[in-house]
């Protein structure tokens, strides 16, 4: 069963693995992230019509995932890493 708030009380309590919450804290706020951005967006425009000086809209209200989205876009992988991780799921892989 899902619950609004997206995970069932019951999944978190008794069946979450450890490995499984710190993925759950890091991206909590994803939740919210649309409304925020959302609520981000009136409150530029609300503000750039009150002014001549040229706002940016992620400098007038800045939010802690502008930073994390342009440091995961300066991640290149690179040929050698793409085959170490290939070699590395082909243990996993189950004998055919």
């Amino acid at each position: 069963m899902v619950y609004e708030g997206g995970l069932s009380p019951e999944y978190v309590m008794d069946k979450m693995q450890f490995y499984e919450i710190d993925s759950l804290i890091q991206d909590i706020y994803k939740k919210n992230k649309e409304k925020w951005e959302m609520t981000r967006f009136i409150a530029y425009v609300m503000a750039q019509t009150q002014t001549t000086e040229k706002l940016q809209l992620t400098k007038f209200l800045p939010f802690p995932w502008d930073d994390k989205e342009t440091e995961e876009e300066k991640i290149e992988i690179t040929k050698e890493y793409r085959e170490t991780l290939f070699n590395i799921a082909k243990k996993f892989k189950p004998n055919e």
